[in-house]
This record gives structure tokens, sequence and C-alpha cells, in this order.
């Protein structure tokens, strides 16, 4: 009986990641959730880096945003695709690199997060329900597929071939692989973190509803894919709006009540001021978001991602957040 508890305990820890480090380089601690998670990271992150965290049998999705929040970057799970390996090699280069490449297609859920709780969401087990497809191609699919459930993909930009059987839709992870797959394709799943560059063509904080998750969560603004040949077409707001109540199904069953609330809080906010003049629309949101309400909800959403972040990079955010406050004071705004 002891063996058997023992082999079971063994069992059940695979695919998880420990990590207790204390200013350890980022390549190491990269290397590590690679092997005991079986995934594959790409980053743009110095690998000399130092990282302090301290994490127990958790999902790779979980370390990834731990690990995030600490550097004050974002992560995305992103499928890279094409019809030859040498394809799906040189789209990993893309990523990894972040650098323009009109050879390649990126497809992402820009813009704000509609994330709602407290968990961390692996995108890559939002369930994918497939509508009718126009063009019946492999790109009008893949555009599908990400926005209603928030992994990413790169493909190459004259790769789309037709598809001849609707997908069967199901978790994104799983379907998107089918998906590529049945197109003859070949595919490498990459969870990619990117902190900001210098030049800014990275976004180390993305924006998010004030029910949604922080900066640095999957399946908001996409910074796990490189500025690429473009998105992927144009946002549907009718996906959005799947997408968010399929991630808030992945939540533990606790969360999801006051989950669906806050959306259709946020939902019906959105519906009631998208037709006033600008105006009044600005007036409304104002009076929104300062709401105690929604302000305490940020608040808690932005201690609890500080509460993951360096020293460092705490002081950074809080000094940016002094100077935009400051610069709205000169400009005649409401800081």
């Amino acid at each position: 009986m002891l063996l058997v508890a023992v082999i079971w305990h063994w069992i059940s820890g695979w695919g998880l990641v420990t990590i207790h480090a204390e200013a350890v380089p980022l390549a190491k601690i990269v290397r590590s959730i690679e092997r005991q998670g079986g995934v594959k990271i790409a980053t743009n992150a110095p690998g000399d880096a130092p990282v302090s965290m301290d994490v127990d049998r958790v999902t790779p999705a979980q370390a990834l945003d731990t690990l995030a929040a600490y550097l004050d970057a974002n992560w995305s799970v992103t499928y890279v695709a094409g019809p030859s390996a040498s394809d799906v090699t040189t789209g990993v280069a893309v990523l990894t690199e972040g650098e323009r490449n009109p050879d390649y297609r990126r497809f992402s859920v820009g813009g704000w997060g509609m994330d709602f709780g407290d968990s961390v969401i692996d995108a890559r087990r939002v369930v994918w329900a497939v509508s009718p497809s126009e063009k019946g191609t492999l790109q009008d699919y893949v555009d599908q597929l990400t926005q209603k459930t928030g992994v990413a993909a790169l493909l190459p930009t004259a790769w789309d071939p037709g598809v001849t059987r609707p997908p069967k839709g199901g978790p994104a992870g799983e379907a998107m692989k089918d998906l590529i797959e049945a197109a003859k394709g070949r595919w490498s799943e990459v969870f990619v973190l990117r902190v900001r560059t210098d030049e800014g063509g990275d976004r180390s904080a993305q924006g998010g509803a004030p029910g949604g998750r922080p900066a640095g969560s999957d399946g908001g603004f996409d910074g796990g894919g490189p500025p690429g040949g473009g998105w992927g077409g144009e946002s549907r707001a009718d996906w959005t709006a799947e997408r968010a109540l399929a991630r808030i199904e992945q939540l533990p069953a606790a969360e999801r009540e006051t989950a669906r609330r806050d959306y259709q809080e946020m939902q019906g906010f959105f519906d009631r001021v998208r037709a006033l003049p600008e105006a009044e629309r600005r007036q409304e949101m104002e009076k929104f978001f300062n709401d105690p309400k929604v302000q305490e909800r940020m608040l808690d959403r932005m201690l609890s991602r500080d509460a993951k972040r360096s020293p460092e990079k705490r002081a950074e955010r809080f000094r940016r957040y002094v100077e935009r406050k400051a610069a709205m004071k000169a400009a005649g705004g409401n800081p």
C-alpha cells in the first residue's frame, strides 16, 4: 500500500511545476518549467536576469503567470504552424526574436482581456464551439478559434489551404492541433513570455477590463506573438462574448457565479453606452469606472498581481503611475 501511495503521488505530479528559487538566472527557471511541465517556452527576456519564484505543484500556465508577473511581462499559448517543419522552426524564431516578418501572419485577441475570477486560465482547455466559416479555409477557422478561446497562432501568410471537413471543436489546444493536421501541416505549441523592449515594441502591461485579469495574463492583449504580418482578422463582438463565457467555464465552480455576474454587468454597461454621443459616453464611462465596487475589484486584482512582482518592478510601476498622473494633471485631465 505504501508503494502504491508513493507511485500515485509521483504520477499525480506529472506535468506540475515546483520551483523554490531566490535570485536565480531566468534561463535556469525557464528550463526547469519546460522540463517539469513538458512545455516549450520562447522569451525575449535576458537569460541572466535574476528571478525569485516560489511555486509548489502548479500547472505550467500558473507557473508562467507567476513568472510573467514577477517580470512585469505578459504570456500566451501560441501555436506555430506551417506546411513543413522548417516553416515551424522559422516561425518559432520569429516568436522568440519578436521581429516583424510579413511572411508570417499572427492570430490573437487584441485589446482588453475579458477574463473574470481570480484563477489562472489555461487557454488550451477553453472549449471552442465552431461556427460556420464563410471562406472555409484554414486561416479563417484559425482566426475564429483564437477569437473564441484566447489561444494565439502564427502561420505562414501564404499558407491557407481549404478545409474540406468542418472542425469538430472542443478544447482549444486539441482543436488547433486537429485543424492543422487536417490541413497536412506541422505545428509546435509554445508558451511565449514577452517583456517590454527599450523600443516599446512589446507591451508588458496589457489593458484589462475592470473585472478582467491584469497585466501578464493569457488571453487578453497578445504579447505572445511578434508584430508579424498582421492580425488574423477583425475582432467580432459576438466571438468576444463567447470567449468570455467559455473561459468563465474553466474557473473553479466556486468562482463561476460571481464571474458570470461581473461579466453580465460589464457587458450590459458597454451595450448601454455604445450608441451614446461621444461626450455622454465619456461621462458614463467615467462614472462607471469611479464606482466604488468597480474600483475595489480593480484594486484587488492589482494588489494580487503586484504581490507576485519583484520589488524593482513594483517601484517601476509606481514611478510610471506617478508620471502619468502628473502628465494628466498638467494637461488639465482628471487623474
